[in-house]
């Protein structure tokens, strides 16, 4: 059911489990918490850093201010995915029982007073790995470290992570793709001329690994950025002349699936040269090298 559930003699089971199953149930099962959860993440650290508008592309570049938002960011946007209402008092409501959320990109969660005796989601990202973890505690003194911060929140103990209900652990989530284009490349690409040929560029260099619409506005810099992708003088004719077929998950879903490219949402876009007869056949038959 889940990825690492507490066994059912853990005085916390009676508490977490419900909560565990309403979390898979709402999120389609585990399969559907593992396919949804890491692109949420993903999504909403792109969005507090917003290259497109900042020219920023690491989360390293935030200011201490945004890192904060960006744990409310994931909130709403688990809320939405997972369609349950915030609580009267915590961050989110599973069928009535309230449950505080916690997020760090650090090792461990700081807890305030008021999660004391109450359930948690416990989320971390770690940028660098592209790893994520999701689980529920329930928070105790007893799982707690002895120190506390000035404003008298205190962090998980080592000890106390043995009493987490793991839901995803270290699980991989979509890495930043700022962090795994060499800085090179970015440089070179930045420096491509026109809005279309830049495109092209990033297209031709990053085959086969999804690109989303904000990396796409990111590199055009441009409003009207998906017009940059279109033929008729845009990215798709620079890279054809170079046998390069560029896909969209919105509009050629059923080929990425036929060349066997992986998941590609419908939000980003694909590129290759054919290296195959068979994927020559199939992007020749698309239409998408001519």
């Amino acid at each position: 059911m889940s990825a690492f559930p507490l066994p059912d003699t853990h005085p916390d089971y009676a508490i977490l489990a419900p909560l565990a199953a309403g979390i898979e149930n709402r999120a389609g099962g585990a399969a559907g918490l593992k396919s949804g959860l890491p692109p949420l993440f993903r999504q909403a650290v792109d969005e507090v850093i917003d290259a497109p508008r900042t020219n920023r592309f690491t989360i390293s570049e935030l200011e201490k201010t945004e890192k904060t938002y960006l744990g409310t960011k994931i909130e709403i946007l688990l809320r939405d995915f997972l369609k349950l209402p915030k609580g009267k008092i915590l961050d989110l409501s599973i069928d009535g029982v309230e449950v505080d959320i916690k997020n760090t990109m650090q090792r461990a969660w700081t807890i305030p007073l008021e999660s004391h005796g109450h359930p948690a989601l416990l989320l971390r990202l770690n940028e660098t790995a592209a790893l994520c973890d999701a689980g529920l505690v329930v928070v105790r003194p007893a799982y707690l470290n002895a120190g506390q911060n000035r404003d008298a929140k205190k962090t998980l103990s080592a000890a106390g992570t043995f009493n987490i209900w793991w839901l995803l652990r270290r699980h991989p989530y979509p890495p930043n793709f700022w962090e795994v284009l060499p800085a090179a490349a970015r440089q070179e690409i930045f420096a491509a001329g026109s809005a279309s040929a830049r495109l092209a560029l990033l297209f031709a260099k990053l085959q086969r690994q999804p690109v989303s619409r904000l990396q796409v506005q990111a590199v055009a810099q441009q409003h009207d950025y998906m017009k940059r992708l279109r033929r008729n003088g845009g990215a798709r004719d620079l890279l054809l002349g170079e046998r390069i077929a560029l896909l969209s998950g919105r509009t050629d879903a059923a080929l990425i699936t036929a060349l066997r490219l992986g998941p590609v949402s419908v939000e980003e876009f694909i590129s290759l040269t054919p290296e195959t007869d068979e994927e020559l056949a199939l992007l020749t038959a698309a239409g998408q090298l001519s």
